[in-house]
């Protein structure tokens, strides 16, 4: 392994600590990228935009080998990604096109998780908010369907991806 050439690594946080993290790895002098998006926030007695991070507990870093090791130092990174027990690396052309993305779609980007038949979700917003269930089927990839197991029936709904959250994923 060339300890010398870099590659952009993908952590994983702690949650909330995204930008924290960023500016940790700025101060140690190691780049790293983390993309942000403008969204609406409600809460009971207003609404602001603020940003948050495009991938929620997730930073890049552009590193050495050397550098890995120090980005897992950080206070808040919990892990290195990995896919088939090696090192999840991003290709430079990659990032490069989630940061024009950023640049041109900002306000429109909506990302939500990837869910599979039988994983189990829970509805973080909009009227079934707090709700759980299982995906019974996927159409759109913006679009999932699944039983809610709480009021015991068979109920369908529709919902946006970006509406519900993974609960535990199936394998």
């Amino acid at each position: 392994m060339n300890t010398h050439k870099k590659s952009w690594y993908v952590f994983y946080t702690k949650s909330r600590f995204e930008k924290k993290i960023d500016l940790a790895l700025v101060e140690k002098g190691i780049e790293s990228y983390l993309p942000l998006i403008t969204v609406w926030r409600r809460w009971s007695d207003r609404k602001k935009k603020v940003e948050e991070p495009l991938f929620k507990s997730y930073i890049f870093a552009h590193a050495n080998e050397k550098e890995r090791l120090e980005v897992l130092q950080t206070q808040g990174v919990v892990k290195c990604i990995m896919f088939n027990r090696r090192l999840a690396i991003v290709p430079d052309f990659q990032i490069e096109g989630i940061k024009r993305l950023l640049e041109h779609k900002a306000e429109s980007l909506v990302v939500g998780e990837c869910f599979n038949k039988g994983d189990k979700i829970k509805v973080i917003s909009g009227p079934l908010e707090g709700m759980e269930g299982i995906v019974e089927m996927k159409s759109d990839g913006n679009w999932v369907v699944f039983n809610i197991e709480s009021i015991g029936k068979s109920m369908r709904v529709k919902l946006s991806a970006a509406d519900v959250t993974s609960i535990v994923k199936s394998y």
